[in-house]
């Protein structure tokens, strides 16, 4: 502990606090390195230290818009690696996109991504589990994919098609 006046805090040398390590590299990402890599690098740090939601085990009004923020600036951090390493390791580019569908599992964009890399990579069978688990997702909120999903989903499914739609643009 700390004195300062009448207030008492955290030593901040002496104690490590995952959260405040985390709004550090969150905050040093956005400081916008203009290097590629160095802004990778900031980007990478900031995914790596997201253990889970904030007061996950917490169920509490205060805890809602904190752990709502810091679940954002994870994913947006996810969705800017994606575009850094567009094209570059489309292993890497599916594992960030998956951490991004457990944490918004009803957004269909990121099933689009998803699906457009395992046709890139050949895996038309995981096409299509991807394409069912986003039809159980939405099941969840009585919905069903879009027209333009169901569309992409069914050119990805077979071998020389998803060769020419993993080469568009992700979208």
């Amino acid at each position: 502990m700390r004195r300062t006046g009448t207030q008492y805090g955290i030593d901040s040398v002496l104690v490590r606090v995952d959260l405040w390590e985390f709004r550090a590299a969150v905050d040093a990402a956005r400081q916008q390195p203009t290097d590629r890599v160095e802004k990778s690098a900031a980007l990478e740090r900031v995914v790596a230290l997201y253990t889970g939601d904030f007061a996950e085990d917490i169920d509490a009004v205060w805890t809602v818009a904190p752990r709502e923020a810091l679940r954002r600036e994870y994913l947006d951090a996810l969705s800017a690696l994606v575009r850094l390493s567009s094209g570059a390791d489309p292993r890497h580019m599916l594992d960030l996109l998956e951490r991004a569908r457990e944490l918004d599992r009803h957004n269909e964009a990121i099933y689009r991504d998803i699906a457009r890399i395992q046709a890139q990579l050949g895996q038309h069978d995981a096409v299509i589990r991807t394409f069912q688990l986003l039809e159980r997702a939405l099941a969840e909120l009585d919905t069903k994919p879009g027209r333009e999903t169901v569309a992409l989903f069914d050119a990805l499914r077979s071998p020389s098609a998803g060769r020419r739609s993993a080469s568009e643009d992700m979208g």
